[in-house]
């Protein structure tokens, strides 16, 4: 260190008093790093108690420094524009006196174990401004009391109230998101079940009264009605109602205990290949354990949907169901060799008729705690992933995810 740089010496100075004692080393040449003569326009290394000192005054975070008593020796000029406070006013205080009451104790720890050891601490608190208001702070510490440039410890302190805030406020806004989806799911759930009985104690009346005024012109034909255009139009009518049945026991929610699901599964999986003559093979494992209500219903209305869709759109001629459990992670995969589609393209028409499907896949596993992959491109097939965790916390029944 060059002779004319005195040693800090941090007593009752504040940091610009300091700044003052040291100002002196700038008006002499610096030394090269040879220690010889600088030439003009050369660039040395500063004494460390003046990059110090530069650290302290130009940081967008204030510094204080503390004896081993954990008084404040020096302070930074950011404390003005953060706290409020005129760094003199600072000094000889003891830092306890600016943090909050309930977390003093904590201070007080990460200070002591800072002073027996050099290894950083960092600690978050709450910092009391000069007009009487809280900040939310993160305080790093260093032992730097043997040093004999600084001898002190040195602590750097951050303001993080915004930050918490925002933290904060996304964590409410993913709160009443989360409500907000429940009750949309619950609210589904009612509409279909209003609609399947609408359908089956209205339509499905209709239908079946239809059919039985039918049979006497079957039993009696006349030129006008032969038993051949009667027994078509019976068939007709048999028909929709089997079809309206079909659609009524699909918009009810299933019943599904926590063992059940597998069984559910096949034999939605056994009605829907007998209807449409389509090839569904279903695979699961021997007993896929307990497996938690609102995850259940939304595996059986994944596969519901993709099934749908592959039975609608793919062209498929095979398609396979798995459900499978590893520890306590499960998995329902639909598989199909149809011809697939551009899953990126489908995301981007967001709400359009031929995307909500997927849109609602999605949306079903994410309020079960799960998550949706859909591998699929033009001309090789789809397949849609959904896992979950099996003992999810939500365990409120079909309301929860149908």
């Amino acid at each position: 260190m060059a002779d004319n740089v005195p040693v800090i010496q941090f007593g009752s100075a504040s940091s610009s008093a300091v700044h003052e004692r040291l100002s002196i080393s700038r008006d002499p040449p610096r030394p090269s790093v040879e220690g010889k003569q600088g030439l003009p326009g050369t660039i040395a290394a500063l004494p460390v108690p003046q990059r110090l000192l530069l650290l302290m005054e130009h940081s967008l975070d204030f510094v204080e420094l503390l004896g081993a008593e954990g008084l404040i020796e020096g302070v930074s000029a950011a404390i003005e524009p953060l706290g409020g406070y005129d760094p003199k006013d600072l000094i000889g205080r003891k830092y306890q006196d600016f943090i909050h009451p309930d977390d003093r104790a904590r201070a007080a720890n990460a200070f002591s174990r800072t002073i027996r050891g050099t290894r950083p601490e960092t600690v978050t608190l709450r910092y009391r401004r000069k007009d009487g208001s809280w900040r939310s702070v993160q305080a790093s510490t260093r032992n730097f009391l043997k040093d004999p440039a600084v001898r002190a410890v040195v602590v750097l302190t951050r303001d993080v109230t915004d930050q918490f805030n925002a933290e904060a406020a996304l964590v409410q806004s993913n709160a009443e998101l989360g409500r907000l989806s429940k009750q949309l799911v619950v609210a589904k759930k009612e509409e279909r079940s209003y609609l399947a009985a609408e359908l089956h104690d209205d339509v499905q009346n209709i239908l079946v009264g239809l059919r039985m005024h039918m049979e006497p012109s079957r039993r009696t034909p006349t030129a006008y009605l032969p038993r051949d255009l009667v027994n078509s139009w019976i068939e007709l009518v048999q028909e929709a109602i089997d079809h309206l049945h079909e659609l009524t026991l699909a918009l009810r929610a299933p019943l599904i205990d926590e063992r059940g699901l597998p069984t559910t599964l096949r034999r939605y999986i056994d009605r829907l290949s007998l209807a449409n003559d389509q090839n569904i093979v279903f695979e699961t494992d021997a007993d896929v354990g307990s497996i938690a209500p609102d995850v259940a219903i939304a595996c059986l209305r994944i596969v519901q949907e993709a099934l749908a869709n592959a039975v609608k759109h793919s062209g498929a001629k095979n398609l396979r169901v798995c459900l499978k459990r590893v520890d306590h992670d499960l998995t329902v995969s639909i598989h199909d060799d149809g011809v697939g589609f551009d899953v990126q393209l489908a995301r981007a028409r967001g709400m359009d008729a031929g995307s909500v499907g997927l849109l609602t896949m999605r949306e079903r596993a994410g309020l079960a705690g799960g998550q949706l992959k859909i591998d699929s491109s033009p001309g090789r097939g789809t397949c849609v992933c959904a896992s979950f965790s099996a003992e999810h916390g939500a365990r409120q029944p079909e309301a929860a995810a149908n």
